[in-house]
């Protein structure tokens, strides 16, 4: 029986990539998607023509309850899923703090941190019940480990998020695993974010990232890592440790 991943904001970008990969290598994809149903249905005709078989399913990931009834409906169309990956995230325009409205800030912390909760909470509910466990890989940033500016609910969003995965790891050891990957600069030409990238010659590897690089990360951790958990890879082309070097 294939290998089945849980994919959360599967849609577009980089969840796409990463279905797309998944579906390459022969898993079953569980396509979660919240309002861009139109990039869903393209990613699962993709998916289809990989020949992988999906369960495509919207929620709310700030809702519980919608997030738990789509990766259970996925769950039992496949009989079981063994990673689970939390993509699903917003990154909002640039705002000095006078600028942060309440409602800004309950978007972006319940969307990158609250969502992330509670797929790992039926995650582990239903992993819990497979005898083989399962294992699961939350997407945090390189925003997690800096404060940018303008970025607040950004930057504390995602920080939670590395801690939000050291806890689970603690609480859902031994049976299932719990590691984060933090990606830095990532080009997506398809579909590329608003606004202008960093200068590629400011990054050590002289690159910006690509989908590839975080897929690899993930399947790392997802698949092949059976000793890990609780950790953080930074995936961003050694731009954290430069700018560490620059404020010296």
């Amino acid at each position: 029986m294939a290998n089945t991943v849980f994919i959360t904001g599967a849609a577009r970008r980089i969840g796409r990539g990463l279905a797309l990969r998944f579906a390459a290598r022969g898993w079953n994809i569980g396509l979660h998607y919240g309002s861009s149903e139109e990039r869903a249905e393209e990613t699962r005709r993709e998916i289809e023509a990989l020949g992988a078989d999906v369960c495509m399913v919207r929620a709310d990931v700030r809702n519980r309850e919608e997030i738990r009834r789509a990766f259970f409906e996925a769950r039992d169309h496949f009989g079981s899923i063994d990673l689970l990956v939390n993509n699903a995230g917003v990154y909002p325009a640039p705002a000095p703090i006078e600028d942060v409205t309440e409602e800004m800030w309950r978007w972006v912390i319940e969307t990158n941190l609250y969502g992330e909760f509670f797929a790992a909470q039926a995650a582990a509910e239903a992993m819990m019940e497979q005898e083989e466990g399962g294992r699961i890989v939350n997407i945090s940033s390189l925003g997690a480990c800096q404060i940018w500016k303008n970025r607040i609910p950004y930057n504390v969003s995602k920080a939670g998020v590395i801690q939000l995965t050291r806890a689970l790891a603690r609480a859902l050891a031994p049976k299932i695993a719990v590691n984060s990957v933090a990606p830095g600069t990532i080009e997506l030409p398809d579909d590329p974010a608003p606004g202008k990238l960093l200068p590629a010659d400011r990054i050590p590897m002289k690159r910006y990232g690509t989908v590839d690089d975080i897929f690899s990360a993930v399947w790392f951790l997802g698949v092949d890592a059976g000793y890990i958990t609780g950790q953080t890879l930074i995936v961003d082309g050694g731009l954290n440790i430069a700018q560490e070097a620059s404020q010296m």
